[in-house]
Order: C-alpha cells, then sequence, then structure tokens
C-alpha cells in the first residue's frame, strides 16, 4: 500500500472532507475500509493510517514500551487513546471531528500528502507550515544520506 502525492482540497462546515480518489483507489485495491486519525507526535498535523497499518504500529510499539514501566506504559496510552477511527462515506468524503480540526489549525483549506502507508492531512493556509523542506535543505539531506563511500 502506497500513498503518493500532495493534493489541495477543502472542509465544508460539517469537517467533511473527500479524500482524493487516488488514495481511495489504494484503500479500495488494499481491502481497507477503515482509518484511524491522530495528531501527530512532532508536527502541527494530522495522521490517516489504514486500519492495518494503525494495528502493525500499536502492536510495534506495545512490543518496545514495557507494560511494567509507568513512564512507558503512560507513553503508549497517550498514542493510542488520542485516535479516531473514520470510515469513508458513500461519496468519498471522511468526516474529520472538529477538535482535531481546531486542534492543528485547520479552517477549511487542507493539504493531503501521501506518505506510503499513511496519508498526513496539513493546514494549506497562507501562515501555515509547508509539509516539504526548501530545495536546499532537500539536497543536503539528500545527498549526506545518499552518497556511497567510494574510496
Amino acid at each position: 500500500m502506497r500513498f503518493l502525492g500532495n493534493i489541495e482540497a477543502k472542509t465544508d462546515a460539517k469537517g467533511r472532507a473527500f479524500l482524493p480518489a487516488s488514495f481511495r483507489k489504494v484503500l479500495t485495491a488494499s481491502g481497507e475500509d477503515a482509518l484511524v486519525l491522530r495528531q501527530d507526535v512532532y508536527e502541527n498535523l494530522l495522521i490517516l493510517y489504514p486500519q492495518s497499518v494503525w494495528n502493525q504500529l500499536m502492536d510495534d510499539m506495545r512490543a518496545r514500551l514495557s507494560r511494567w514501566d509507568r513512564n512507558e506504559q503512560r507513553a503508549f496510552r497517550t498514542f493510542v487513546s488520542s485516535v479516531v477511527e473514520l470510515t469513508i462515506d458513500s461519496n468519498g468524503r471522511i468526516l474529520i471531528p472538529r477538535s482535531y480540526l481546531e486542534g492543528v489549525g485547520i479552517k477549511q483549506s487542507i493539504r493531503f500528502v501521501g506518505m506510503g502507508d499513511s496519508i498526513e492531512i496539513w493546514p494549506n493556509e497562507a501562515d501555515s507550515a509547508q509539509p516539504t523542506m526548501d530545495k536546499e535543505a532537500f539536497e543536503h539531506i539528500i545527498e549526506d544520506q545518499m552518497k556511497t563511500d567510494r574510496e
């Protein structure tokens, strides 16, 4: 399952947004019909996980964090309890709860960003942070990470 692309959209007054057709096609081909939404840990954005991806992420996290360490148990609880399950309606829309939209500063304009196995939902307002790096910073990271040792 691979979500790719950077697509602008809008939410309506109820918080509904059309999930991009290319993303719906990936979900349908994978047999997925449920999504899990949560606010990102690091950035001011929302993340949509297909149910199977969310389940694997939760299993991986549970395996790494001890049930017998208070802080690790709290971290796990915080991560898994602040989610909501979403479904895609017959018109191809998802209903994003108002509290989630407000939590990341989304007024109406959004940007869906495919991140491989998940989909990010960014505020697409003029004063919002951008989902990508500037060209020079990107070049620097790619060069450092992808160069091979030729010696």
